[in-house]
């Protein structure tokens, strides 16, 4: 199974799933954001002050790029036809149409978050983190906002928008969102260091702290992922630099464990066999953490490769 790592390093590097390269590094400007469509064809943001989405066929040639007409593109979606992009530094989310190829044909609408929260810094006015699509839903975290903000994807391409939750407590910088097969919806609050759970129909359930360890600093989660049989999920925190293993219970998460990643700023996290496979931005380096078959707890990491400011791990199957 290839393995794609998308970088700061204006660079996209692919490797076998024992992490040796496979091909020569392809060199778009911050692709810190990957995604791959059904037909194979990679698709990776620009994060740049003058985004940008470029879409690469499955051996790494360009087919084109397109901008998303908003600052710091840093989150894609890909479904039927469609690619999304959130442009963080811009607090919009781009819609672009494919080509039969799987080139960007177009961007078929640019929808604009209007308003901030409560940090004076952080969330002076919005911040699209984090692009879902769910049965023809899509779902916006939007870190600024203090909120998600759902639409509907029209045929043409076009976001209706349906509703907006926005998150209790406010300035808790909402990052981003994993749906359980239950319906129920997990979302990492990066400004206040928590992670909560919500019903299918997005009430709020429970708000915990991400780390059972203190922080000595701050401390911001970034990625969360479910295992596989929904009975676990793990959370990376930036500061802490570790894993936190959470139990999905009927009421909420029942904090487990939480055990170091191996490296510094845990910008990433995804499923890779029956292990954890994290971008360490910080260290430089992509660690693996097997999980315990029986408790589904993260055993100590180990260095798979060293990478330049790693941002996120693409298993591609």
């Amino acid at each position: 199974m290839p393995v794609l790592i998308g970088s700061y390093a204006d660079q996209i590097s692919t490797y076998d799933d024992d992490f040796k390269p496979l091909a020569a590094p392809i060199r778009t400007p911050a692709p810190s954001f990957l995604s791959v469509g059904p037909s194979g064809v990679l698709y990776a943001v620009n994060e740049r002050d003058e985004g940008g989405v470029s879409a690469f066929t499955p051996d790494g040639e360009l087919i084109n790029t397109l901008p998303t007409g908003g600052a710091s593109p840093c989150h894609l979606a890909v479904t039927s036809g469609f690619v999304l992009a959130a442009n963080y530094g811009g607090g919009s989310v781009a819609v672009f149409s494919l080509r039969p190829d799987g080139g960007l044909d177009r961007r078929t609408d640019l929808t604009q978050h209007a308003g901030g929260s409560v940090h004076p810094e952080r969330q002076e006015s919005a911040h699209a983190h984090q692009v879902t699509v769910r049965d023809h839903m899509v779902h916006v975290v939007d870190l600024g906002m203090d909120a998600l903000v759902h639409y509907r994807l029209n045929p043409a391409g076009t976001l209706e928008h349906m509703r907006t939750t926005t998150v209790q407590p406010l300035g808790s910088g909402p990052r981003h969102l994993v749906f359980h097969p239950t319906g129920r919806v997990f979302v990492a609050n990066e400004l206040n260091s928590t992670v909560s759970t919500y019903t299918s129909g997005f009430e709020l359930l429970d708000v915990r702290p991400s780390v059972l360890v203190q922080p000595v600093g701050d401390n911001f989660p970034s990625e969360l992922v479910l295992s596989p049989d929904g009975r676990r999920l793990y959370v990376a925190n930036r500061g802490n630099d570790t894993i936190t293993t959470f139990s999905v219970e009927d009421d909420g998460l029942l904090p487990i464990d939480e055990v170091s990643t191996g490296g510094t700023w845990p910008r990433h996290v995804t499923l890779l066999g029956g292990a954890l496979c994290v971008a360490n931005q910080h260290s430089d380096t992509v660690t693996l953490l097997e999980l315990d078959q029986t408790s589904g707890v993260p055993h100590p990491a180990r260095v798979v490769v060293e990478h330049p400011s790693p941002s996120v791990v693409v298993p591609v199957s």
